[in-house]
């Protein structure tokens, strides 16, 4: 029997999402404090670095997520067959994201060369290097996890103009945010409905909170650094 037609019935995408808002309180004060800096052009810019670094990862984790689903050992496995199909749909909706970051930096007056050259912090690498080892070396699953806390609470389009007023920035420095404004409830949702219907056993489910409150704690690490000194002031 899975979690998901057990006893309580809950569905699988509530049991995930009660765990990020549970954890998340952390990652959300650090946001706000971020938004809500008078020295946010500062500390945007350096933002839209961590950004950068960030979703650059994005479609090649989930390519390699799809291509572990694939591997004969979980031949039997309906709920990893079921994740890669969504994986193979949702890597097209993510292709070439990180091309709107750059042009953020561009309009914030970085050039996309200095983004692309400067090393990746080690917090990133451990947000985004942990999911390979998860993937390549115990279960691919886990990426679900790491993609729900990325996709789920995205700022509305309301709220980024607002900042943009507010601290007198044109919303061109802003394309990344309004796009994943625009496109993220729907992605998360379409997650959330995938997790109801896969056949996620009881160890899935731990493993794919794992993977949420290791992505949590690590953005907010990332989020409460970026206050620190930035390399574009």
């Amino acid at each position: 029997m899975t979690a998901a037609t057990a006893g309580s019935r809950v569905p699988n995408s509530e049991i995930v999402r009660a765990k990020i808002d549970l954890f998340g309180r952390r990652l959300a004060l650090s946001a706000y404090t971020f938004w809500d800096s008078p020295d946010f052009p500062r500390l945007y810019r350096e933002h839209i670095f961590q950004s950068y670094s960030i979703v650059r990862a994005s479609v090649p984790l989930m390519q390699a997520a799809q291509r572990a689903c694939g591997d004969p050992q979980y031949a039997g496995e309906a709920a990893l067959q079921g994740f890669a199909q969504y994986l193979q749909r949702h890597v097209p909706e993510e292709t070439g994201h990180h091309r709107w970051v750059l042009d953020d930096g561009e309009a914030m007056g970085i050039e996309r060369g200095a983004i692309l050259a400067r090393l990746p912090t080690e917090s990133v690498a451990q947000l985004v290097g942990v999911q390979y080892y998860w993937i390549h070396h115990y279960n691919p699953i886990a990426l679900a996890g790491y993609i729900a806390t990325l996709e789920g609470n995205p700022p509305s389009v309301d709220w980024i103009e607002q900042v943009a007023a507010r601290h007198r920035l044109p919303l061109q420095c802003f394309s990344s945010l309004l796009h994943h404004a625009r496109l993220d409830l729907h992605h998360r949702q379409d997650l959330d409905d995938v997790l109801d219907s896969l056949p996620l056993s009881e160890d899935h489910l731990a493993l794919i909170g794992l993977s949420s409150l290791h992505t949590i704690r690590l953005l907010t690490e990332i989020m409460e650094g970026i206050a620190g000194p930035g390399q574009y002031s």
